[in-house]
């Protein structure tokens, strides 16, 4: 193939001059012929690579510039020195009007973010324009109109991505036709996709434009050595995808990379790490490491899903579940995914806390229904396992039976090498933050997450104590949110649990009278822990749960929250619930 399959060709046309460029933004479309000649004249016409600098905040610069190709993007400084990108300008868009008119400093740094075609109006030509033909003043009366109607662009970590540069690290996957394979993955999405390769590198740059405003997707195949191709597609990506294998460890560095490490605006980087048919990955928190990046995508050979999550991931398209904590509650989280599923959704990534990290985990793992049912059913209906009581020194619970229960059933995997992307939060006691468990052993991250404190002893990582993550937050939507990935579903087994007693003056009844209403919900010294503990972070869960595009709250008022042997009731209250709320919302996830 060279350059473009069939389905999409751009006849070259003849280059326009800058008056007919400008003639044809919305801009100037009623501007009289003969202004249009005279403001044509005043302009100078340019091209601005994709990552070069057009000036900085603070700059005396003074000039208005009009985009006729390409994209532009305003960046401020934060509070921890890092630039933020706060609005977008493409073709037929302005910047510096402000500075024209009153001569101010730039409020903030623009740069490329693509090749880039620019007109330049200089405050003297601007002076000059008026003087000779007054009624240009119109123009930028217009334009200052446009600027304060105009919503501001989203940054690319919230706007979904047009154009990503495929990037590999070996030559093997450099001849995979891996950017293939995966254009066919957003059109089982619906999406119109289309690889370009270096064969294309001598269009102009409108080419590349054109190809953008007809695709949701325009995939890069870069070159494995440094090229001027290879920095064509660096410049003209919203996303770089480093692909890597996830069974070989990364040797020697790919002299191409040069060119990525110079550029401090670069593209955000997706880590997709491909895994041959009957391999495990080995390599992804090597390769975390090694790019700095905290989310990885695994691609298995012959795994068409994988490619469509990693698809939406980086078109802000993927589904993320995030699960809450609530004891035996949180049993209704497996109906919930079974209907989530059944209702043909698929879903990308999970998060969760205390008894919603076991489940998302089983679900991250891509258990089958049955299995996840099956798995959860041994650990919680035929054995309780925190059941093992003890001395209370540390807690009332040895937590043996749930180290081995996780151990059981989530074996020696790290939480990197999942097939889906996953996390759980514990509370961290030694420094009073949230710590977010993304790699390591996942046994050991569900075991932290569930550690409710005075019920289990809690997990010692290094010199940090940590405990169950409901104590800070037990809905994580944040963590999720601040992915950025798509629609969030959450699961909130919590919110309706009548936490009442059916006896008073419990410090004067004797001890059979306090057992027998124990069996009635009278508070004992477990379930007073488990919600005491989840206690602090409801009013964070009660002001997150209004940023999700879909919330859940299953009617659990009579499940008690160690009521193990309520499985199949509380499962099915969990499926039952969420297909009703499926039916009423159609199309919040997906089309209906």
């Amino acid at each position: 193939m060279n350059g473009l399959d069939s389905k999409f060709e751009i006849t070259i046309e003849e280059p326009k001059s800058l008056v007919e460029k400008l003639a044809g933004l919305p801009l100037l479309e009623s501007v009289e012929a003969h202004l249009l000649d005279a403001i044509s004249e005043e302009f100078e016409w340019f091209s601005l690579p994709g990552g070069q600098l057009l000036f900085s905040q603070g700059d005396t610069d003074d000039s208005l510039y009009v985009v006729l190709s390409g994209r532009l993007g305003a960046f401020l400084h934060g509070d921890d020195g890092k630039e933020i990108l706060i609005r977008q300008m493409t073709a037929g868009e302005t910047v510096g009007e402000m500075a024209l008119l009153s001569g101010e400093p730039r409020s903030a740094t623009v740069v490329a973010l693509r090749d880039t075609e620019l007109a330049r109006l200089s405050k003297a030509a601007f002076t000059k324009l008026i003087d000779e033909h007054p009624k240009a003043l119109r123009f930028v009366t217009d334009l200052l109109v446009r600027r304060l109607r105009q919503a501001p662009r989203l940054a690319p970590a919230a706007q979904a991505a047009r154009t990503a540069a495929i990037f590999p690290l070996d030559r093997d996957l450099a001849a995979s036709g891996f950017a293939r394979s995966f254009a066919k993955a957003f059109e089982e999405l619906g999406l119109k996709a289309c690889v370009i390769d270096r064969s294309s590198a001598a269009r102009p740059i409108e080419w590349f434009n054109a190809l953008e405003e007809d695709h949701d997707m325009v995939l890069y195949e870069a070159d494995f050595e440094p090229s001027q191709w290879t920095r064509h597609c660096l410049r003209q990506a919203d996303r770089l995808v480093m692909l890597a294998d996830a069974t070989r460890p990364l040797t020697v560095m790919p002299p191409a990379l040069d060119a990525v490490a110079a550029n401090p605006r670069r593209a955000p980087i997706e880590l997709a790490l491909y895994c041959r048919r009957s391999l495990s990955p080995s390599q992804t928190l090597a390769f975390l490491q090694r790019f700095g990046v905290t989310h990885q995508h695994h691609v298995r050979e012959g795994v068409p899903r994988d490619l469509r999550r990693l698809a939406r991931m980086i078109t802000g398209r993927a589904i993320g579940v995030v699960l809450s904590g609530g004891g035996a509650r949180g049993l209704a989280h497996i109906g919930v995914i079974h209907a989530l599923r059944e209702s043909g959704l698929e879903l990308d990534l999970f998060g969760g806390a205390s008894m919603g990290s076991i489940i998302g985990a089983g679900a991250a793992i891509e258990w089958s229904d049955e299995e996840l049912h099956g798995h959860m059913r041994e650990a919680f209906f035929d054995d309780n396992p925190i059941s093992d009581y003890t001395v209370p020194m540390i807690s009332l619970v040895r937590g043996r039976k749930t180290s081995a229960f996780l151990r059981s059933h989530f074996g020696n995997r790290q939480i990197e090498d999942m097939p889906c992307p996953y996390f759980c939060v514990s509370a961290n006691l030694t420094t009073g933050q949230l710590k977010i468990h993304r790699t390591g052993p996942l046994w050991l991250a569900t075991r932290a997450s569930v550690s409710i404190p005075g019920v289990l002893p809690p997990v010692i990582d290094g010199s940090d104590i940590l405990v169950d993550g409901g104590t800070l937050n037990n809905l994580p939507i944040d963590v999720m949110s601040d992915m950025r990935r798509g629609p969030i579903v959450a699961v909130d087994v919590s919110s309706d649990w009548a936490f009442k007693a059916t006896i008073d003056d419990i410090d004067q009844r004797p001890l059979r009278q306090l057992l027998t209403h124990a069996r009635k919900g009278t508070p004992n010294i477990i379930n007073i822990l488990m919600a005491a503990g989840a206690m602090s972070s409801h009013a964070q869960v009660r002001a997150l749960r209004n940023h999700v595009d879909l919330l859940i709250e299953p009617p659990l008022a009579e499940i008690n929250m160690l009521d193990w042997k309520a499985f199949h009731k509380t499962v099915d209250a969990g499926y039952r619930h969420t297909m009703e709320i499926l039916e009423k919302r159609k199309g919040v996830l997906l089309p209906a």
